[in-house]
C-alpha cells in the first residue's frame, strides 16, 4: 500500500512539474493585439499618454481621435481631458504633459490646469 502511494506521489508530482514545463517554456501564451477596452483604467492611462505621444509625432488627428475611441469610453474626451489634468496635478514627465495638452486643445478641450502650458506653447508656436 506503500508503495502504491508513494507511485502516485510521485506520478502527480511529475505530471505537475511537466505541465508547468509546458506551460511556461515550451508553449507559453502570447498576447497580442490585445483589445484596448480589457486593460485597467492605469493601463488606459498609460496608453493615452502614448497616444498623445503618438499625436505630437504624426499630428494626425483622425487617428488619434481613432486610438482613443478603441478604450471604449463612453466620453472620450472627458476621458482625455481627466487624463492631462491628472497627469498635470500628479507633476509628471513635461513632455508627456505638453503632448496631452496638445492633443486635448486640438480636440478642443480646456481646464485651467492645462494654462502654464498652453502660454509655453503659444509663445513657441510663433517662432
Amino acid at each position: 500500500m506503500v508503495r502504491i502511494v508513494s507511485w502516485l506521489g510521485l506520478g502527480i508530482i511529475l505530471g505537475i512539474a511537466v505541465g508547468l514545463l509546458i506551460g511556461w517554456v515550451v508553449w507559453p501564451i502570447e498576447f497580442t493585439e490585445a483589445d484596448p477596452t480589457v486593460l485597467e483604467d492605469s493601463y488606459q492611462h498609460e496608453y493615452t499618454v502614448m497616444i498623445a505621444s503618438a499625436y505630437a509625432l504624426d499630428q494626425d488627428p483622425t487617428m488619434a481621435r481613432q486610438r482613443l475611441t478603441s478604450l471604449g469610453k463612453e466620453d472620450m474626451e472627458g476621458w482625455l481631458l481627466s487624463v492631462t489634468v491628472n497627469h498635470i496635478l500628479a507633476g509628471a514627465d513635461e513632455t508627456e504633459i505638453e503632448h496631452l495638452v496638445k492633443l486635448s486643445t486640438d480636440f478642443g478641450l480646456y481646464s485651467p490646469a492645462m494654462d502654464p502650458y498652453l502660454v509655453n506653447n503659444e509663445s513657441g508656436e510663433g517662432e
